[in-house]
């Protein structure tokens, strides 16, 4: 069994007193973060993109929907978004509104803990030992296809 990491919403480090989205959630109004998030989240925000993964994730404020959480952590991780890119990381290790692709998952691991800040060092260790389970479980080829897919990515990231 996989036993991978991932951090609450409330502990990543994201969202601030000005993000209307983040002052409603910590007062428990989830439903209404939702909503402002969906609108920033819309015109591409990657904060917001993220903050709805979590919610979709865990179902908070919204119905639980792991397609969706993977769709908004996709959009955020392709922003740059390093805790949007290890929330997609677990998701791909699991299966869990996408397929199950240890290939992406170790990738999205890999770039997760390259771009985390550096204070964030728990993270960080989390998306090395996500990385690490997943490539236990990966073949050779496997592994050489995580390495191409790494600097694909990174392609992308660098645009």
């Amino acid at each position: 069994m996989l036993m991978l990491a991932a951090c609450a919403l409330s502990a990543c480090g994201v969202g601030d007193s000005s993000d209307p989205g983040m002052q409603v959630f910590k007062d428990g109004r989830y439903a209404e973060a939702a909503k402002i998030w969906k609108k920033a989240a819309r015109e591409d925000d990657p904060v917001a993109q993220f903050n709805l993964g979590r919610l979709y994730e865990s179902g908070t404020g919204v119905k639980q929907n792991y397609e969706a959480a993977g769709v908004y952590y996709s959009g955020a991780a392709k922003k740059n978004h390093p805790y949007a890119q290890g929330s997609l990381a677990v998701l791909y290790a699991y299966g869990r509104g996408v397929p199950q692709d240890f290939v992406q998952s170790y990738a999205w691991s890999t770039i997760a803990a390259a771009n985390y800040p550096k204070w964030a060092r728990e993270e960080r260790s989390a998306a090395i030992r996500n990385r690490d389970i997943v490539a236990a479980r990966m073949s050779a080829q496997e592994l050489i296809a995580a390495q191409r897919a790494i600097e694909e990515l990174q392609g992308i990231l660098n645009q």
